[in-house]
């Protein structure tokens, strides 16, 4: 006979209000480490990223952030370079249509944290260097993606005594691609 856990750490998700179903990956002595992905899903992606390397290429993705007209916000300018090559190369690379929405996902979060530490919204093309408020908000979001309490770790509660968190299968990719918009986007 097969542990109820699961179904029971189900029922549990349901009374806290999360919604979807998640997935017990793991259990140790005081954590419990789920997931909304099916198994597999980490490879894959990664996979999926290593086919478009360009994202990570700084003259590219510089390059196409330098398209963007003058007046647009740079965060914005930075998340609309990547998903256009995401766009344009994922389908020539073999990528299907939900490969590339994955990524995006992931990008588009990138460029939601950059916003909220770039918070006055400078704009390409303007005479603008990050305020001190600004350089001290990226060092706490740099602080929070360690390994230990990750802003890419939720905890959603207890549950038999346990922790149970998810961590983002994309967390290191989401570190690079948030220090190269940081570059960028501060030029």
């Amino acid at each position: 006979m097969s542990d109820p856990k699961p179904a029971r750490l189900q029922v549990w998700f349901e009374s806290q209000g999360v919604q979807g179903t998640r997935r017990l990956v793991r259990e140790s002595e005081d954590a419990i480490l789920v997931s909304k992905f099916e198994p597999g899903f980490a490879p894959r992606l990664f996979e999926a990223l290593d086919r478009i390397p360009e994202l990570f290429d700084h003259q590219t993705v510089q390059a196409r952030y330098g398209q963007a007209g003058s007046g647009v916000n740079r965060v914005e300018a930075w998340r609309n370079a990547i998903n256009g090559i995401l766009v344009e190369l994922g389908p020539q690379r073999g990528l299907d249509a939900d490969q590339v929405a994955e990524i995006r996902a992931g990008t588009d979060s990138v460029a939601a944290l950059l916003d909220s530490v770039l918070w006055s919204g400078p704009l390409v093309g303007s005479n603008w260097v990050p305020s001190s408020a600004e350089l001290e908000a990226r060092e706490d979001a740099i602080g929070r993606m360690n390994d230990e309490s990750s802003i890419f770790t939720r905890y959603y509660g207890d549950f038999e005594g346990k922790r149970v968190e998810n961590h983002c299968p994309g967390a290191r990719v989401a570190r690079r691609l948030f220090a190269q918009a940081w570059e960028i986007c501060t030029r």
